[in-house]
């Protein structure tokens, strides 16, 4: 296990999404409303700014981390919104307002905002205008294949609407038609909830559509390490939007 720094949360204090700090507003240049959010601030000064040690590979459910080996949200906001705004095509409002929805709508599907923001850096290194990734068939900033998906493209850099950002993020989290109650698949509050808010398992899910061993996170077809990989954004072993595959293809 990689070591714990002063950014990390107890457990108690990130429970359905809670986490410390007077709720925010972030205001967008754009022509829609601001997103509400429990915290965007930008990390709390005391996380460490590169890898916190060389990538493990998490190959079984037994070995990813527990949350309280966690970053905080802070620590690995503080770690990712520069990558965010890197993106020629993105602008800062933008990568604020993901930030917020990102947690307001985990909030509202009572699972951890560490988890989607892990999944969303992983997807699409939290661009609003991320590519259209596995062949055309995956859209947004959690490249979910849901045809119909809002997208940023057609507006001016830093205009996206804030309503756009949030509906690319809520069907990565609540999934085809799902809400914040009755998520669907392939949602990741639908695979939280049917791998009995195992991560791992949930996140092998989300990203292969099926967990074909429980024990094995590496034992499926797409991003084999992909389990692996959110372990490692989440204790630290990768930073923003930095991509490595952190188990070798067995």
């Amino acid at each position: 296990m990689l070591g714990i720094f002063p950014c990390i949360l107890s457990t108690a204090a990130v429970l359905l999404g809670s986490v410390a700090g007077a709720p925010v507003e972030v205001v967008p240049t754009g022509t829609d409303q601001p997103v509400q959010a429990i915290d965007a601030a930008a990390g709390n000064g005391e996380c460490p700014t590169g890898n916190t040690g060389t990538p493990k590979c998490y190959r079984y459910a037994s070995e990813f981390p527990p949350e309280s080996a966690w970053m905080s949200l802070d620590c690995l906001i503080s770690r990712g919104r520069a990558d965010m705004v890197t993106h020629s095509k993105d602008g800062p409002d933008e990568a604020d307002n993901a930030i917020a929805a990102v947690q307001a709508v985990a909030g509202k599907a009572g699972i951890d905002p560490r988890v989607a923001f892990a999944v969303m850096m992983q997807e699409s290194s939290g661009k609003v205008r991320p590519i259209i990734g596995d062949w055309g068939k995956s859209y947004g900033l959690f490249q979910v294949q849901i045809p119909g998906v809002p997208l940023c493209d057609d507006y001016p850099v830093n205009q996206c609407p804030s309503s756009v950002i949030t509906s690319q993020i809520e069907h990565g989290i609540y999934g085809h038609s799902g809400t914040d109650t009755a998520p669907q698949a392939p949602g990741i509050a639908y695979w939280l909830t049917a791998q009995g808010g195992d991560v791992g398992r949930a996140v092998r899910g989300y990203n292969t559509g099926s967990v074909p061993d429980p024990n094995d996170l590496t034992a499926a077809t797409g991003t084999r390490s992909y389990a692996s990989d959110i372990a490692n954004r989440l204790v630290g072993g990768l930073l923003g939007a930095q991509h490595q595959y952190t188990c070798p293809d067995f």
